[in-house]
């Protein structure tokens, strides 16, 4: 099949869906990438791109067609350019770009969900399927993030999503709390074009020891990923805080990763007096490491070393639906997790015993949930260890997940 995927965040940017065209390219499809000029999660265009330069390039096989967007730079109003000059770029590439070859569109629906109107305009020239991989649930996601509640404005919102929702094809919801959530809404017509497709891990486990990193001899706490305000470090801020008169020396939170709220969370730690003084090495002083990013294919070593990872969801309606794409490297890279987590990442946590769950999404409670973890043991949680590999294989297995997808594109195509 020749395979067009729509989606505003490609290489080099870090995520999933540059594994997902490889490995579909690996399988003897010709896929194209319609995608923006590379800025997430810093803001600023990565080096060698701009405005006026590199407009097509090769990755891995994988043709890419990059259109021109505004970098997202800092606050709310460049963000928002951002979103907007690539609808509006990539519907005007969209209309113009040779699209006579295509058998089947791709949109990958990380928020905004506005980032499929492209794949519709190339639908309507050529007729071809649209499959939507929703990734965040709008506007439940704006009010979420945001706490936008004028109701002209989610009015506007909703009218947009059930648009975009009614003239795809398929839809595939990350997690049975989106489908549900999708096929509920009263205006989508057809309810049985929503599926089922949780996200794999691109990452497997490795058996390396990062020291270098992680010290001996310290509980290692370890979140991987964007550093931005959805992901609530600022409550395993404070939970350092707590634990600092008891486990200074002895405990710590690494963050590896990196993103637009790294700044203010290291000014908290430094305001809170548990920020570590080396970024690279702990040396055993304060209670919070920012590590930086680090290529993925090092995340599993990093993980390896790591005595549980860290997951932390906001106690919101919409984020007790999802299922983050980081529990899936976590799994993926047998880590035991504490988790401040609700919904549908609880249930996965506690029933298949493969971490922990603080009552709440305070500071007191991840602080306890820390502790019970270090309480298990090393045998404890070599057992957590094991089945969370065993879940990830069931449940999350890339080979698997693939195959599924590419079933339902040949049935659309």
């Amino acid at each position: 099949m020749n395979i067009l995927f729509v989606t505003q965040f490609f290489y080099p940017e870090n995520f999933r869906i540059n594994d997902l065209a490889v490995r579909l390219m690996q399988k003897g499809h010709s896929v194209t990438v319609l995608t923006g000029i590379p800025n997430y999660p810093r803001g600023d265009f990565y080096e060698g791109y701009g405005l006026f330069g590199k407009r097509y390039e090769l990755m891995d096989g994988v043709r890419i067609v990059r259109v021109p967007v505004i970098p997202r730079k800092r606050g709310f109003a460049f963000l928002s350019l951002n979103y907007l000059s690539f609808i509006i770029s990539g519907c005007l590439k969209a209309l113009f770009m040779k699209v006579d070859d295509f058998d089947i569109i791709y949109a990958f629906g990380t928020s905004p969900i506005t980032q499929a109107l492209p794949a519709l305009v190339v639908k309507k020239r050529t007729g071809c399927r649209v499959i939507l991989n929703v990734q965040d649930l709008w506007p439940d996601n704006v009010t979420a993030i945001t706490g936008l509640k004028n109701p002209f404005c989610l009015f506007w919102l909703g009218e947009m999503v059930d648009f975009i929702y009614n003239r795809c094809d398929l839809i595939l919801g990350t997690s049975k709390s989106f489908v549900r959530a999708i096929k509920s809404r009263h205006f989508l017509k057809e309810k049985r074009k929503v599926t089922f497709w949780p996200q794999y891990s691109v990452v497997e486990r490795s058996l390396e020891k990062r020291r270098d990193l992680l010290k001996e001899g310290v509980f290692h706490v370890v979140f991987t990923g964007n550093v931005g305000q959805g992901q609530g470090l600022d409550t395993a801020i404070r939970a350092a805080k707590l634990l600092k008169k008891k486990y200074e020396g002895r405990l710590c939170f690494d963050i590896v990763g990196d993103g637009r709220h790294r700044e203010a969370l290291e000014k908290l730690a430094r305001e809170l007096s548990v920020l570590g003084n080396k970024p690279d090495v702990y040396d055993g002083t304060g209670m919070v490491v920012f590590h930086g990013s680090f290529p993925e294919e090092e995340i599993p070593a990093i993980l390896n070393t790591a005595d549980a990872a860290l997951l932390i969801l906001k106690d919101d309606d919409i984020f007790k639906r999802t299922i983050p794409a980081k529990l899936q490297t976590y799994l993926a890279c047998a880590c035991p997790v504490v988790a401040c987590a609700k919904g549908e990442t609880r249930k996965i946590i506690e029933d298949n015993g493969i971490g922990i769950c603080s009552r709440e999404a305070f500071p007191s409670d991840l602080a306890d949930a820390v502790e019970k973890m270090m309480c298990e043991g090393e045998k404890g949680r070599r057992l957590m260890s094991q089945r969370a590999l065993r879940l990830s294989k069931e449940m999350f297995d890339a080979d698997a997940l693939i195959s599924e997808l590419e079933y339902y594109m040949e049935r659309l195509s």
